[in-house]
């Protein structure tokens, strides 16, 4: 897409200084309204994978949803190799209700799912922030999520800025909270955020749109122009580093995809002007039997580096006052850096865990020696055993350099698991990749067998 995904918006603070607040409240509502169009279909079509990575903006900034359906290919495919499960599949786990953590718990696939990982999205959109940045051990996340903690909604966070601060907090609230039954629908979402729509007029949402569109020009200028200049560096100068690592390129989150347009929505529903229209994956067979969701777990998004403040919430009723809502963020901070997690819980899930925590801690060093046979090969098996996507391949070969391609898969690595992560290793390991040892005892004789 034109303008990336949402993710990118949102974290690209060099690029993006400023966003809007009108534009912001129009990005939550295409969402809402794409999401529950899915939810409306017969049968309901579950995304079970939303995150602002699958949230693209085109060229006006409107967004388009991506990727839903596909996961249940992923699970499909991976299902056929795996003999072990190791983290909990079916989306990343910050964008995850507790409810699903557990995947040999057989729970009835639920439109639910989705409002708690709309819920963060709205966080992250309205912070700018990275859910629980403060954590370092996914396990930690899942533990106290499941305890009933949850991002902060303090003004520490939340700036008493934000435009109807109240409305926004109330849907945040509701919308993760612990019981699924207690969840809004997305109907009921758009309708409380269709009035705050209202209120900025189109001629702000232009300037808002022009904005971005400038600032994102300018920062494209100042790359070129530093690029230019490290070029002429380089070009006198007859000491040539022979692993140089290119300058880090804004990570795209996900390709284009086949699509359908979304049906026009009823004027009951939204009397708003742009309505943006949805990408729907062509379901090419991958999209049947929607009914054995229930009893498949979604592919796995885990990046062991995404963290947060914590907030202990009741979530029978409404957001109380910042002051007690402050007070309870500080608490749950304390308790979520001193408590310990239970062993069973720990034992049940780390044991499988090794070798994805491997590559994250050899990350650098496995981007400067990885050669590029090597590359290729751990691409053919991932292929092969159908681990990796073909949008993810082509994503990857199509970088300009060997450590752009090496860094592309490692991040591809965080959303696919332990057994991608194990792929990876072993064609280190084949070719003699020195540097990198101790490699961890996790490579099974059957796993180089298959290779």
């Amino acid at each position: 897409m034109t303008n990336g995904s949402l993710n990118q918006l949102l974290h690209g603070k060099d690029v993006y200084p400023d966003i809007p607040w009108c534009l912001r409240f129009r990005i939550l509502y295409e969402i809402a309204l794409g999401v529950n169009y899915l939810h409306n279909m017969n049968p309901p079509l579950l995304h079970h994978d939303l995150k602002t990575q699958n949230i693209l903006l085109d060229d006006e900034f409107h967004v388009k949803i991506a990727d839903f359906g596909l996961s249940k290919w992923r699970v499909i495919s991976m299902s056929q190799s795996r003999s072990e499960t190791s983290l909990p599949e079916g989306g990343t786990i910050i964008y995850m209700p507790p409810e699903d953590y557990n995947p040999s718990q057989k729970t009835r696939a639920s439109v639910k799912h989705d409002i708690y990982s709309y819920a963060i999205i709205m966080w992250e959109v309205m912070t700018r922030k990275q859910p629980f940045e403060e954590v370092i051990n996914p396990l930690q996340i899942m533990y106290s999520v499941s305890q009933g903690q949850r991002l902060d909604l303090s003004e520490e966070s939340l700036s008493m800025d934000i435009p109807h601060r109240a409305l926004v907090t109330r849907l945040i609230a509701s919308g993760w909270a612990q019981n699924p039954d207690e969840r809004p629908s997305f109907l009921k979402c758009l309708i409380d955020l269709e009035p705050v729509l209202r209120t900025f007029d189109e001629m702000a949402m232009l300037e808002a749109v022009i904005l971005l569109k400038r600032s994102k020009s300018l920062y494209e200028s100042q790359c070129i122009h530093k690029s230019g200049k490290k070029t002429n560096a380089d070009q006198t100068s007859l000491n040539i580093p022979l692993n140089l690592n290119p300058q880090e390129e804004m990570h795209s989150a996900s390709t284009q995809y086949d699509a359908l347009p979304l049906q026009s929505i009823p004027p009951d529903v939204s009397t708003f002007k742009s309505v943006p229209k949805y990408n729907i994956l062509s379901s090419d067979g991958n999209l049947g039997g929607l009914h054995s969701l229930s009893n498949q777990s979604m592919d796995e998004n885990l990046s062991v580096t995404q963290s947060a403040k914590l907030l202990v919430h009741p979530y029978s009723s409404s957001p109380s006052s910042d002051k007690s809502i402050s007070s309870a963020s500080n608490s749950a901070s304390c308790v979520l850096r001193s408590s310990p997690i239970p062993s069973d819980f720990v034992l049940e899930t780390i044991q499988h865990n090794v070798a994805h925590q491997w590559i994250q801690s050899k990350r650098e060093e496995i981007i400067d020696q990885m050669t590029e046979a090597c590359l290729n090969q751990s691409l053919d098996a991932l292929l092969s055993r159908f681990l990796l996507m073909k949008e993810d391949y082509e994503l990857i070969s199509t970088k300009p350099t060997r450590t752009s391609k090496v860094r592309q898969l490692l991040d591809t690595s965080d959303s696919q698991g332990e057994e991608f992560a194990r792929i990876i290793i072993q064609k280190l390991k084949d070719n003699k990749q020195l540097g990198l040892q101790p490699y961890p005892d996790t490579v099974s004789n059957s796993l180089r067998l298959h290779l």
